[in-house]
């Protein structure tokens, strides 16, 4: 098969990010094929490139080198007025973060109407389509409704309207569910395999869940700047067809088969598990025999390739070992280290009130791991929040390490933040400053430790979360699970005895993402300190020792899990 034989074909694709003097190479000669009406997903570590090719499939950015042809159009040799109207009339795009989708000032019809304006099209045809977008995805009842008064869950469905606003034939996604719970992101799923089917749609995510991607027809794995592996998935569907079942939930991928990507120069990327199985390392033995070729590792491979555990990049062990953590929660503070009683949140006021919190109760104790879980809009971000000072409650008590923090003064709540540790699903990154530099600030903030000792606590920290080889990089350098990995550093670096986390591992692919909770949780086993965590990973309850359910502002479970680490 060739390029005619596919709405995206990428050949020998390079992608060199230049700032200064310094080069980074995003892409490698990667390639891809994608047939026309196929549900791609993207998968890989942060930083492996995904995100960057999905800029280049739409038109965010040019290749480097390489040839990238999509729906017939040679992308690198397109003029800028040609490629803008590429971007408007032949894809659509979904982010993460949905109001980068959306203006919030508008309504849910003007909001798509608007993207129909920029295409000339008149005001009975905008009018006619938004509409029936917004009966596609399920929210025709809304169509007048701000997109600010939406949840989380029914403003990804009108920015996934919004990107088929042109009638785009290939639709692209970058973590379109990474801010929604799981029982959203299964109906944002189906609604996506629906307008497939409807639309007729190419669909090309990029995913850290392997549950969202094991509904696609096919999952590429790309680490290093090409791709690795290949798994098909028997969903009962063929490109262009459905696998939707009549409940409307996503049909569950009945087989799966997994290969190796071979380059046109003869490279394969080995699975890093079958290859730790089969003890190879950095040097193998290639042997032709009867239907195949057969790799087998060195004897006595003196250059093994350095395991997770021997390279330092994340050390999770005694990371504290240097003292100095402030004295919030020292082990003489009363217990419990954490009262929530009786609390409420309610934002504006009459009937635009909203209720975000409804009396809510919780205890933590010193050295506890919680999870705060829920749907999206069920209260667990504004409960952090409350807990760290950074918001007062409408009603209700918070007490932390003996002391009321609904009642503390301006000047007092100030200092209860320097001694908490804050992760921000945001990142909060001051973009001209480097990881090293981000990391540093909060030492300089806090004043607590002298400076001598902040370049070995910083660099400790980056070790931690593998950013020793990123410390010099600015935020634009580095993926977004990067970014994330900066943050937490940050919120690492004053040695806390309590973190508050907004999803933490929501920018994480699976396998860092367990690798940071394992950090944490380690931290609170060795280190006593306490940890509350707002999230939708479910990889979570197999870490932490005490689980809140919030649904409607509401604690509607509590689950006390005796859990130790392997």
């Amino acid at each position: 098969m060739n390029k005619v034989d596919h709405i995206i074909y990428a050949s020998g694709l390079v992608k060199i990010y230049k700032v200064a003097e310094l080069e980074v190479v995003a892409l490698q000669g990667l390639d891809l094929e994608v047939a026309r009406g196929e549900f791609l997903a993207l998968v890989g570590p942060s930083g492996s490139g995904k995100s960057t090719l999905l800029s280049l499939i739409g038109g965010l950015d040019r290749p480097s080198a390489g040839q990238l042809v999509v729906d017939g159009l040679d992308l690198t040799t397109l003029t800028p007025a040609q490629l803008s109207a590429y971007r408007r009339d032949r894809v659509g795009f979904i982010w993460q973060q949905t109001m980068r989708n959306l203006l919030p000032y508008l309504s849910a019809r003007e909001n798509i109407e608007l993207l129909m304006t920029f295409a000339g099209r008149s005001g009975r045809e905008r009018r006619a389509w938004a509409d029936e977008l917004l009966e596609a995805v399920g929210i025709a009842d809304k169509a007048s409704t701000p997109v600010t008064r939406l949840s989380g869950g029914q403003q990804q469905r009108v920015a996934i309207a919004c990107a088929l606003a042109n009638r785009p034939r290939i639709l692209l996604g970058d973590e379109p569910t990474g801010e929604v719970d799981w029982e959203t992101a299964q109906r944002v799923l189906a609604l996506l395999r629906d307008l497939r089917t409807r639309y007729g749609l190419t669909i090309v995510l990029v995913t850290h869940d392997p549950r969202l991607a094991e509904q696609a027809d096919r999952v590429i794995a790309i680490r290093d700047g090409r791709t690795s592996t290949e798994t098909r998935h028997d969903n009962g569907s063929t490109p262009g067809g459905d696998a939707l079942a009549t409940s409307g939930r996503p049909a569950r991928a009945r087989a799966a088969e997994e290969l190796v990507v071979v380059d046109r120069a003869g490279r394969l990327q080995i699975p890093g598990d079958q290859r730790a199985l089969a003890g190879i390392g950095r040097r193998a033995r290639v042997e032709l025999v009867d239907g195949g070729v057969l790799i087998r590792p060195v004897e006595d491979d003196r250059i093994a390739i350095p395991t997770e555990e021997s390279s330092g990049d994340h050390q999770h062990h005694y990371l504290y070992q240097d003292q100095g953590a402030v004295d919030v929660a020292s082990p003489a503070t009363p217990e419990p280290l954490i009262t929530v009683e009786g609390v409420t949140r309610v934002f504006g006021t009459g009937i635009r009130a909203v209720h975000a919190l409804r009396g809510v109760d919780l205890t933590v104790e010193r050295g506890a791991f919680v999870a705060l879980m829920g749907p999206s809009g069920s209260g667990k971000t504004t409960l952090l929040n409350i807990i760290g000072g950074l918001d007062r409650p409408t009603s209700g008590s918070v007490i932390v390490a003996g002391r009321r923090v609904d009642q503390m003064r301006a000047d007092e709540l100030a200092r209860l933040r320097r001694q908490i540790g804050f992760v921000f699903q945001s990142f909060a990154l001051l973009p001209t400053a480097s990881a090293f530099e981000n990391v540093e600030i909060a030492l300089r903030l806090a004043g607590q430790t002298p400076r001598q000792q902040w370049n070995a606590r910083v660099r400790r920290v980056l070790a931690a979360v593998g950013l020793t080889d990123w410390a010099d990089h600015r935020p634009y350098e580095l993926s977004g699970g990067q970014q994330q990995r900066v943050a937490l550093a940050r919120a690492l670096v004053t040695y806390p005895q309590i973190i508050l986390a907004d999803e933490p591992t929501g920018d994480l692919d699976s396998r860092t993402g367990r690798q940071v909770l394992t950090m944490l949780r380690t931290l609170c086993d060795q280190e006593g300190v306490t940890m509350i965590m707002a999230t939708h990973d479910p990889a979570v309850m197999e870490f932490a020792t005490t689980i809140y359910h919030l649904r409607d502002g509401v604690i509607i479970g509590c689950e006390k899990r005796d859990v130790t680490l392997a």
